[in-house]
């Protein structure tokens, strides 16, 4: 997955300015230590502090390297600056929406309307199952060989299933970085909140949710090569 142009200059920035004040900081430790007569710690922290400064000004002059690659977001039309053209899919820093990517190509996003709720949708020809962002309803969609993609699921008007649970992640897979773009358009949280997320598996992604939205979220997890567990609830959140 490509890296975000401003998030390569904001670490080149950071560490490059790091650098730099260490450097000067042990610069003017060795001039002082000079003097002290202690000559041998003198040259050693005047060493470093060449180096640091010399290994700062580097970084910082690598800023005006860093490529980049625009692309608009299919959903909202807002400019995504990458350092290459995406090849896997990513998330817009504008709408936070998941844009998916397949042979290098951004996916046509279509549009349907929740026959429940009559609410707004987005899917494309990547999605194995669509439930509706408002009123948590399957929206059944047809796959290009015409079958449903969510016909794994139960049909558009049934709700056999009442109760509640929540979705545990366990296993985020070898595919970390398609999961962590997931994962963000699925909780609205950012690359960092995510991955520490990651760090402290198993972890439960969404508690209180309908069986259906359980499953499909699973499913779109497991898609990237993620393991996600669903569990029932002894009684509805909030009780």
């Amino acid at each position: 997955m490509p890296e975000r142009s401003s998030d390569l200059i904001e670490n080149h920035s950071a560490v490059g300015m790091s650098a730099l004040i260490g450097g000067i900081v042990a610069l003017c430790l060795g001039l002082f230590v000079f003097r002290e007569m202690y000559k041998e710690l003198a040259y050693l922290l005047i060493i470093l502090g060449i180096g640091a400064v010399g290994y700062g000004a580097y970084r910082l002059t690598q800023i005006r390297k860093v490529p980049v690659a625009k692309v608009n977001c299919p959903y909202c039309r807002a400019t995504n600056v990458l350092t290459e053209a995406p090849k896997h899919d990513f998330t817009c820093t504008s709408c936070h929406r998941l844009v998916h990517v397949m042979n290098g190509r951004i996916l046509e996003v279509f549009q349907v309307r929740c026959g429940f709720c009559n609410h707004l949708n987005f899917y494309t020809s990547k999605s194995v199952g669509l439930i509706c962002e408002d009123c948590d309803r399957e929206i059944p969609i047809s796959t290009a060989d015409g079958q449903m993609a969510s016909k794994a699921f139960s049909t558009f008007s049934r709700h056999d299933d009442e109760g509640f649970y929540e979705l545990a992640l366990t296993s985020a897979g070898n595919k970390e970085e398609e999961v962590i773009a997931t994962l963000q358009k699925m909780l609205a949280l950012n690359r960092n909140q995510v991955k520490q997320m990651l760090e402290e598996l198993p972890v439960v992604l969404l508690t209180g949710i309908p069986k259906k939205k359980a499953e499909l979220l699973s499913a779109q997890l497991a898609m990237h090569g993620a393991v996600a567990q669903i569990n029932p609830l002894a009684s509805p959140p909030g009780t």
